[in-house]
Formats: C-alpha cells, structure tokens, sequence
C-alpha cells in the first residue's frame, strides 16, 4: 500500500504478486529506504531484500507520554523557537480550544522527517496526530465530542501523571471528577511540579503555598490547562471515568498502583498500610546495603 500510494508501483496486488513468485525468498527488511522511480515491482523488493538504505536515526523526534511542553523543547537546539511555535494561534484556533500554548495538544508518539524538520513542522505535526487520535476516540466514546475538549485534555493530563497502570486510568478519572463535583481540592503534586518545573525533585510544604493556579492544594477544581502529553489511555479514561464513588488513593509499596477509597477513614488506613511496607522496605534494602558493604 505504500508503494502504492507512492506512486512506485501501478497498484499492491503487482507487489504482492512479485513477492509470491519470488524464487529468492529473503525476508523484507525493516527500515527506511529510499526507492526511486521506474523500478519493476521485482527490483524493489530485491532493495527491500537488501535492506535500508537510508539512516532511521537522523531525524527522529520523540515525544513520551506524560511530557510537559518545556520538557519537550530541551530535545531542540533552539527551545524557545520550538516553545513559540507551540504558541501558534492558527494551531490553537483551529483546536477549538482558548489556551496561551498547545501544552497537552502534542500526541505523544516517535515522530520521522526526510529530512531536519523545522519546529513549526514538528508542531503541525503533532497536533495533526492529536486531532485523528481525539476524533477516533470521540467515535468511540458516546458524548464525547459534546464534552468540553480543553477539559478533558486537561483531566487526560492529570490521569497520564497521576497512575502508571492503564486499567486504573479510569478510577484516576473518576476521583478527579467526583472531587471537582463535591468541590474538594485535588492535592496533586503533578500540578505543583509544573508550577514549579521541578521534575523529578522532592516537593516541600512550603511549595504547597506556591500562588499558581496551578497549584491544586490551594485552588479547587482543575488547573487552566493541561499539565503534560496525555497518551491514547489517559484520554480515553477522561472520556469515559469508572462508575466509582472514591475520593481519594494513594500509591501501593509497589510504586506502580494505588488503593482506592471513597472514605477519609479508609483512605487514612490505606496510608497507614504504605507508610509501614515503605519502612519495611527501607530497612531491607539498608540491611542488604550493609551486608554488600562487609563483603
């Protein structure tokens, strides 16, 4: 189909015919190729046979789920020539959205280039990936598409850093929600982060008193914007929350999932439970540090 729609070859059915008939039987080899014009069906799969002829490693952008606008720009040579054009308003308009930047707009994703794209390309790019992904997801999704756009990325952003572990992706969606409905304040530390750009550092108490609207101790409700990429699962778990009453989780000695609980007594016992594994873990890996010590 490739070959098709690239013009090298008048229609598939030809290349999978010349692939039948083969007498060599070599396996096609992954990678990029570059094929010129007015190569017989056979020829090309000999260079497919061959092998890449063309570097996949040379202009390759990629985007993790889970990360923020700013994080995404430190890939460039040029940072705030990529924050500007993430801040296009052609780009945003056309998302229908009122925002200042297209934070939680770029779909994460492996994106390749023939060659060195420019920011603005990549952007386009991105957003263009966004919207099938979203529209695909909205056919899915009954109500979806009548659901506010900005918000459900926003809540996808807060599910994509808040759990690590899609089936509790909903649940996640669904505390947000049922907090923002009793008008409790969210208490994500994500939020903070962003607030602060302090990725991966240990959040004090005095950051709880940051004045940022993006500070969700303080402020109820949702932050103004998304905080980060949501991938394919975290919107999804935003279109369509589980049907669970709990308020609040908190993460499992595991690191990776969470006990729910639709009750402040439970969720203080569920804490309990993780305080004392973590302290058990500590004094395990202490011990065994100090046993590798002696030998």
């Amino acid at each position: 189909q490739v070959l098709a729609n690239s013009g090298l070859v008048d229609h598939e059915l030809l290349f999978r015919l010349a692939v039948r008939l083969d007498n060599v039987k070599k396996p096609i080899k992954q990678g990029f190729y570059d094929v010129p014009q007015g190569l017989s069906p056979t020829e090309i799969l000999r260079m497919l046979q061959q092998g890449p002829n063309v570097s996949d490693a040379r202009f390759k952008v990629t985007v993790a789920e889970g990360q923020a606008l700013k994080q995404t720009a430190r890939q460039f040579t040029d940072p705030d020539a990529f924050m500007k054009a993430a801040s296009d308003p052609e780009l945003i308009d056309a998302l229908g959205v009122k925002t200042a930047n297209l934070e939680g707009f770029l779909m994460p994703d492996t994106y390749f280039f023939d060659k060195e794209p420019g920011p603005e390309e990549v952007v386009r790019r991105m957003v263009e990936h966004f919207e099938k992904q979203y529209a695909a997801l909205c056919a899915e999704v009954p109500g979806a598409a009548d659901r506010d756009k900005l918000e459900l990325v926003t809540v996808a952003s807060l599910v994509e850093e808040e759990s690590r572990v899609t089936d509790e992706r909903p649940i996640v969606a669904a505390v947000i929600f049922n907090r923002i409905e009793k008008n409790m304040t969210l208490d994500f530390d994500s939020t903070l982060q962003y607030a602060l750009d302090k990725y991966g550092q240990r959040l004090l108490d005095s950051d709880k008193q940051v004045d940022s609207p993006y500070n969700t101790y303080r402020n109820a409700g949702l932050p103004p914007g998304p905080i980060s990429s949501p991938g394919v699962d975290s919107l999804r778990a935003a279109m369509q929350p589980a049907p669970v009453d709990y308020l609040f989780f908190v993460s499992n000695a595991d690191g990776k999932t969470h006990a729910f609980s639709a009750t402040l007594e439970d969720h203080n016992k569920a804490v309990a439970k993780y305080r004392r594994e973590i302290a058990i873990q500590r004094k395990e890996q202490e011990a065994h540090a100090a046993q590798e010590s002696e030998q």
